[in-house]
């Protein structure tokens, strides 16, 4: 009898949390998850035939959970004290660093986006170059849990040098985090002091004389990816910076901003999706105060904060984004006239799957 007046305030949270669904609007998008939530599924005869519309249903009750923020942010506090150190695909990491769990990548996919780049400079008769980006767990490595399920990325960048002409990076990061945060804590992405290093990387690669750094600009607090999976409320929040360059213009599906920033994602959650306003299939960076020259990127979103720094060197700027990108990437190449290549990609983006080896025209 003693366990009644549990069952009872069970039931009635339970009540009381169907009665507010069923009430309150649904929510069209989260920004903790910064993704769309999913709406309330027709019923019809057709959707009842099979399981179809019971497990869009059931999704459509998770997303529209009252209160899942709060509940999401409960669970992941629990797992944290009771000593769980991998939650929701994120390591929990010393001084409030987070990571992400590498184990599952394959080699075979380095392979074949390697041999893709290979191919691309090949039929495009211009010089590739690979910016392979390490991920924060390969530069804080003292900072992960024993044991954590993270795969040694070195043996990978050896991997794709095989195929093509890959810009160390590595040590070079490793060096720079001594004195400076290179990667956000609550993010995949790096900072901008991580971005500037890469900037330097391909100056050194390319014979470019390294330009001064410019002013940043910071707004605080900033949650990045990590804690939209695992929001933990004593979590350390980071500081997101970024440079001002007035001169860029940047073209988006044939729309021109002025600048690389999007305001209105500076209110939002997400702020490393300000910059570039996103990812998008294909942009372009003109720069009229750069020396006349074309360059051509093939990028993903690490790529978002070093593209302003490299736009000084150039003029003009095509960079596409594999992941959205549906044209021929070989005729790309040539109508962008670009006189060289340049391939910025996390090794998350090389190891995890197979964009690049995708792409049409490889």
């Amino acid at each position: 009898m003693r366990k009644a007046p549990l069952f009872l305030i069970a039931c009635a949270l339970l009540m009381g949390l169907a009665l507010a669904q069923t009430l309150l609007p649904d929510k069209t998008v989260s920004g903790m998850e910064n993704r769309e939530l999913m709406q309330r599924p027709r019923l019809t005869l057709d959707a009842m035939s099979g399981s179809r519309w019971a497990d869009t249903f059931e999704s459509y009750c998770a997303d529209q959970l009252p209160l899942r923020d709060t509940f999401v942010s409960a669970y992941t506090s629990w797992e944290a004290l009771t000593g769980h150190r991998l939650i929701e695909g994120v390591i929990l990491g010393k001084e409030g660093r987070l990571f992400d769990r590498t184990d599952m990548w394959r080699e075979r996919n380095v392979r074949l986006n390697a041999s893709a780049l290979a191919d691309l400079e090949a039929l495009t008769g211009r010089s590739l170059y690979l910016l392979a980006v390490p991920s924060a767990s390969q530069v804080y490595a003292d900072a992960a849990p024993p044991g954590a399920p993270i795969m040694a990325e070195a043996p990978l960048i050896d991997l794709a040098q095989r195929d093509v002409t890959v810009i160390p990076l590595l040590d070079a990061l490793r060096d720079a985090a001594a004195e400076d945060q290179v990667y956000y804590r609550t993010d995949h992405h790096w900072t901008a002091a991580g971005a500037r290093e890469g900037y330097l990387q391909v100056c050194a690669a390319l014979g470019l004389t390294p330009l001064p750094e410019l002013p940043l600009n910071t707004q605080a607090p900033f949650h990045g990816s990590f804690y939209a999976r695992c929001p933990l409320p004593w979590q350390q929040a980071d500081t997101f910076a970024w440079p001002e360059l007035p001169a860029l213009r940047l073209i988006i599906d044939g729309q021109t901003q002025d600048g690389f920033v999007d305001r209105n994602k500076l209110g939002e959650r997400d702020l490393y999706a300000a910059l570039m306003y996103g990812n998008h299939g294909r942009m372009e960076l003109i720069n009229e105060d750069a020396p006349d020259r074309t360059w051509f990127v093939i990028k993903d979103s690490f790529a978002n904060a070093l593209l302003p720094a490299l736009s000084r060197h150039c003029r003009r700027i095509v960079a596409v984004d594999a992941r959205y990108y549906a044209g021929d990437i070989v005729q790309e190449v040539l109508d962008s006239e670009g006189e060289l290549i340049l391939c910025i990609h996390g090794v998350a983006s090389l190891a995890s799957g197979r964009t690049l080896a995708l792409l049409e025209g490889l």
